[in-house]
C-alpha cells in the first residue's frame, strides 16, 4: 500500500502542477489590467453587414432584440437582418417578418443536427443568395441586445483589416439576483482582464457566439462548416490554425440575458462543457502542436484556455476522490483526528511553511485563500475598473461580488458532467428582466423608449 499511495501522491502532485500552471497564466493577465486595449482607428469606409440570428421558439424575446436593431447608429441601407427560424413551432418567424427581418425557415428531424452550427450551415448560403454584396457577418442570439454603436465599432475593426472580431460582453439583468449577477460579472471580468490584456499584447481572442463579427470572405467559398455544440470556439481555433486571429473591440458592447437560477446556470455550462471538452482533443491539441512549429503564441494561449476543460474534470472527480480515499485510508490504518499510527504511511498530515497541518484543515485553508478570497478580490477589482460601464452601485452589487467564486464551482461541475454525457437540445429559459441602469443607458443612446412588450414593439414599427 505504501507504494500505491506513493504513486497516487505523485499523480496528485502532477495534477496540482498542471492546474497551477493554467491558473498562473490567467493571473498574469489579471496583473496586466493596467494595459489598454489596442486602439482601433475610425473607419474610412462604411461596409455592408448581414446580422444573422438563429432562433428556436424565441417569440418571448426576439421582438426586443430585433426592435433594438432598428436604432443602430449605422445606415440602414448597409445592414440587413436575417433570422433563422430553426424548427420553430411558435410565432418567432411571424414576429421577425413583421419587424423587417428576412426569415429563413429550417426544419430538421435528425436530433444531432438540431443546433446553431447546423442552422448556420443551412442559412449562410441562402444569405449569400439573397444578399450577395455582403462584406461581413455579425452573429447574435435571440436574447442579445446590441448597443446602438455596435455595428459602427465593428465596421471600424473590419475597415482596419480585421477579419474576425468580438466585442465587450455585458448583461441586461446584472442586478436581478446574485446568480444572474455572478454570470454577467464573469463575462465582464473576462473582457476586462483577459480580452484587454490579449489585445494589448497582440494575442488572438476567443470568439463567443453573441455579437461575433467575421468577414464574409472566410465563409464565402466553403460555407459554414462548424457544426459542433461549441461551434464558435471551433470556428475560432480553425481560423487561428489558418493564421487568422480575432481582435477585441472594447467599445462594441453586446448585452445578454443571464441565467437567474442555479439550475439554468448549470445547464448552460453543461451544454458548453460538452462541446468544449471534445474540442480540446480535436482542436486544442492541434493548436498546442502547431505552436511548436510556428511559435505563434496565440496558438498556445488558446490551448491553455481549452486546457480548463480537462482541468475541470480533474477538479470535480480526481481531487474529491483522492482526498476521500486519503481520509478513509487514514482512519482504516488506525488514525484519528490526531497524529497517530498510519499517518506516516498515508501522509494524512502535511508540512507547510514549517507547520504541520491536518490534511482536511490544510485543504480548507487552501480553498479559502487560493480560491474564495482571490475570486472575490477579482470581482471587486473588475467593478472598480469598469464601474461606469457596469452602471450599478457597489452596494447593490455586493451580494454578487461575495458570491463570485460560485461561478467557477458551477462552471467546473457543468464542464465535467458535460464531458461525460450529451445534453439535449432545448430552448433556453429567458428572464425578460432588464436592469434600470441598462434601460436608462439604452434610452439615452437611442433617444427612444426601450420597449419590452412584443405587441408594443410591433405597434411602434407599424407607426413608423
Amino acid at each position: 500500500m505504501e507504494i500505491f499511495n506513493g504513486v497516487l501522491n505523485i499523480i496528485n502532485q502532477v495534477i496540482i502542477g498542471i492546474v497551477s500552471f493554467a491558473f498562473a497564466v490567467q493571473i498574469i493577465y489579471l496583473f496586466l489590467f493596467f494595459l489598454p486595449a489596442r486602439k482601433i482607428a475610425p473607419a474610412k469606409t462604411q461596409h455592408k453587414f448581414a446580422i444573422i440570428l438563429s432562433a428556436h421558439n424565441e417569440e418571448d424575446v426576439i421582438a426586443v432584440s430585433l426592435g433594438n436593431l432598428r436604432h443602430m447608429h449605422y445606415p440602414k441601407s448597409l445592414y440587413r437582418v436575417f433570422v433563422i427560424a430553426d424548427n420553430c413551432t411558435d410565432r418567432t418567424a411571424e414576429i421577425a417578418r413583421k419587424l423587417g427581418a428576412t426569415v429563413i425557415e429550417r426544419t430538421e428531424t435528425e436530433k444531432k443536427k438540431c443546433n446553431v452550427g447546423y442552422a448556420f450551415r443551412y442559412a449562410v448560403p441562402k444569405v449569400f443568395e439573397l444578399y450577395p454584396e455582403v462584406e461581413a457577418f455579425i452573429r447574435i442570439d435571440a436574447d442579445n441586445i446590441l448597443h446602438p454603436d455596435y455595428i459602427a465599432r465593428m465596421n471600424d475593426a473590419f475597415d482596419g483589416g480585421a477579419q474576425l472580431a468580438r466585442g465587450y460582453n455585458h448583461a441586461t439583468n446584472l442586478t436581478q439576483n446574485p446568480i444572474a449577477g455572478v454570470s454577467g460579472l464573469w463575462y465582464i471580468r473576462d473582457c476586462r482582464f483577459n480580452c484587454q490584456a490579449r489585445s494589448a499584447l497582440g494575442i488572438g481572442q476567443m470568439m463567443v457566439g453573441g455579437g461575433m463579427m467575421f468577414s464574409a470572405d472566410v465563409v464565402r467559398e466553403s460555407g459554414w462548416t462548424w457544426t459542433g455544440t461549441s461551434e464558435d470556439a471551433e470556428f475560432t481555433m480553425d481560423m487561428l490554425l489558418k493564421k487568422k486571429k480575432a481582435v477585441y473591440v472594447k467599445d462594441a458592447i453586446v448585452y445578454e440575458d443571464q441565467p437567474s437560477t442555479l439550475s439554468d446556470l448549470f445547464k448552460r455550462n453543461y451544454r458548453m462543457g460538452h462541446g468544449l471538452f471534445r474540442l480540446f482533443f480535436t482542436h486544442g491539441i492541434r493548436c498546442f502542436l502547431k505552436f511548436f512549429v510556428s511559435l505563434r503564441y496565440s496558438l498556445f494561449d488558446v490551448f491553455l484556455s481549452m486546457l480548463f476543460m480537462p482541468i475541470a474534470l480533474l477538479c470535480v472527480f480526481w481531487f474529491p476522490l483522492y482526498y476521500i480515499y486519503l481520509t478513509a485510508f487514514h482512519f482504516a490504518s488506525g488514525g484519528g483526528w490526531e497524529r497517530g499510527a498510519g499517518c506516516a504511511e498515508c501522509g494524512f498530515f502535511v508540512n507547510f511553511a514549517g507547520l504541520e497541518f491536518n490534511v482536511l484543515v490544510f485543504i480548507g485553508w487552501i480553498l479559502l485563500f487560493a480560491f474564495v478570497v482571490p475570486f472575490i478580490l477579482q470581482a471587486v477589482l473588475v467593478y472598480v475598473l469598469d464601474r461606469k460601464r457596469i452602471g450599478v452601485s457597489f452596494w447593490k452589487l455586493l451580494p454578487t461580488i461575495l458570491s463570485f467564486p460560485l461561478f467557477m464551482v458551477i462552471y467546473a461541475l457543468g464542464i465535467a458532467l458535460g464531458a461525460v454525457s450529451r445534453p439535449k437540445w432545448k430552448t433556453a429559459k429567458r428572464n425578460k428582466k432588464y436592469d434600470k441602469s441598462f434601460v436608462a443607458a439604452m434610452e439615452e443612446a437611442t433617444g427612444a423608449p426601450f420597449l419590452t412588450d412584443t405587441e408594443q414593439i410591433l405597434a411602434s414599427v407599424q407607426e413608423e
